[in-house]
Parts: C-alpha cells; sequence; structure tokens
C-alpha cells in the first residue's frame, strides 16, 4: 500500500480563513533572517573597496540586508551620499537602487 501523505494540504479544506493565514505567515517568517554584526576591520575593508569602485568607476556587486532578507545588487556606484548615508547604484539593467551604508555587508570588486 503506497499512500502520499500531502502534509497540510489535506487539512486546509477543514481550516477558518485566519487558520491559513497564519500558517502562511509562519511559513514567510521562518524564511527571516537576523542582520548579521560586522567588526571594524569588516567596514574598513567595505569602505575602502567602495572608494576604489568610486575613484575608478569600478562595477561592483553589493551584498547587503533589507526587510528581514540578504539581498545583492550588481552595477556602478553612481553616488555615496554621506549626508544620507547610502549609495546610489546604477544597476546594469537602467534602474537607480538606494542602500543605506548601515545595510552593507559586503562589496566585491568587479
Amino acid at each position: 500500500m503506497n499512500l502520499k501523505d500531502r502534509g497540510n494540504k489535506k487539512w486546509t479544506a477543514m481550516m477558518l480563513i485566519e487558520h491559513r493565514k497564519r500558517l502562511k505567515e509562519l511559513k514567510e517568517s521562518e524564511k527571516d533572517r537576523k542582520k548579521p554584526i560586522l567588526d571594524d576591520q569588516e567596514k574598513e575593508e567595505i569602505n575602502y573597496k567602495l572608494q576604489q569602485a568610486v575613484q575608478h568607476n569600478l562595477a561592483v556587486e553589493i551584498k547587503y540586508y533589507e526587510n528581514k532578507r540578504f539581498k545583492t545588487s550588481s552595477g556602478v556606484i553612481k553616488k555615496v551620499d554621506s549626508n544620507r548615508k547610502e549609495v546610489i547604484i546604477s544597476e546594469e539593467v537602467g534602474e537607480q537602487h538606494k542602500i543605506s551604508l548601515n545595510n552593507l555587508l559586503d562589496l566585491r570588486l568587479k
């Protein structure tokens, strides 16, 4: 006898809408990540690479933290706004994206 268990699917017909909504929220919250804390040496390394990229107009790949997720963005840095503490990056598709300096996790020069 080969029965295939469908997990929660078999019970959703008997659940209230609120229960299904809460289950969906719980699954989404499992994907949440905590923001790592960078030490001073890592911050200095990111700052150095950031300066090199701006001075020499180099393409970069930035890993950053936003909305409890790790994200990456690639392109050329157009501006570093120290007043607003953000980096403006021009992506390859032509869009500009603002990233907070406090949320930078890693920067790679291409």
